[in-house]
């Protein structure tokens, strides 16, 4: 809200928790890609056409239909250097939509796009969700114990569990998830990555009621 209401972050960029997952995928940082295509004699590290990785937040996305009557987004993604617009066709959008919401944090792979006079775009060819990156002492940047998510279900078969597992599919990750299946009595325990599109997608799914994030207690 801070920066729909004074157009500035007055608690620090959405990108300072992530920053060091952004190093860990070899990020590209925005700001210097817009600033080498601004050069006077042309670009002098970058080109039209090559394939860079992006991470950021979504600032911003507009879905909309194509000629060809198939779903596009135009996407603003945002790191602490400068933005810029990706363009997710179809295909990425079918298997990856669900990572693109507002305010969430994700990395890209794709190919520069340099027209006319437009700033740089970038076609995308991936979706992946950003996490924070545990330090040598298993903690996160911010010095907490990595928190642990719990999902119930009613038993280990049949379209939900099925559905629950590939959701869990687009979000691979370290980060501690236990399955609790109610009938049964019994636990299975398994690894993700803990983005706002994945509890949203399990929430919608499940309920809120039956999707629980602890939050470990820091470490001493």
């Amino acid at each position: 809200m801070e920066k729909e209401t004074t157009g500035l972050y007055l608690t620090g960029h959405p990108m300072d928790e992530y920053r060091q997952a952004a190093r860990a995928v070899n990020a590209a940082p925005m700001g210097s890609i817009l600033a080498d295509f601004a050069r006077d004699g042309g670009p002098d590290t970058y080109r039209d056409e090559q394939r860079v990785i992006l991470a950021g937040v979504v600032a911003a996305a507009k879905t909309k239909t194509t000629r060809n009557n198939t779903l596009m987004c135009y996407v603003t993604l945002e790191d602490d250097t400068g933005s810029m617009e990706l363009l997710v066709f179809s295909r990425t959008l079918s298997a990856s939509g669900a990572l693109i919401q507002e305010n969430a944090p994700i990395w890209v792979t794709g190919r520069l796009s340099v027209r006319d006079e437009k700033a740089p775009q970038l076609l995308v060819d991936e979706v992946h969700p950003l996490g924070t990156v545990p330090d040598q002492s298993g903690t996160n940047e911010k010095g907490i114990k990595g928190d642990i998510l719990y999902i119930k279900l009613e038993g280990e078969e049949g379209p939900i569990w099925q559905r629950v597992q590939r959701i869990f599919l687009m979000f691979p990750g370290t980060e501690k998830v236990i399955f609790y299946f109610a009938g049964s009595g019994r636990k299975r325990q398994g690894g993700c990555v803990l983005h706002p599109a994945l509890i949203q997608e399990l929430e919608d799914l499940l309920g809120p009621e039956n999707v629980v994030l602890r939050h470990a207690k820091p470490a001493s």
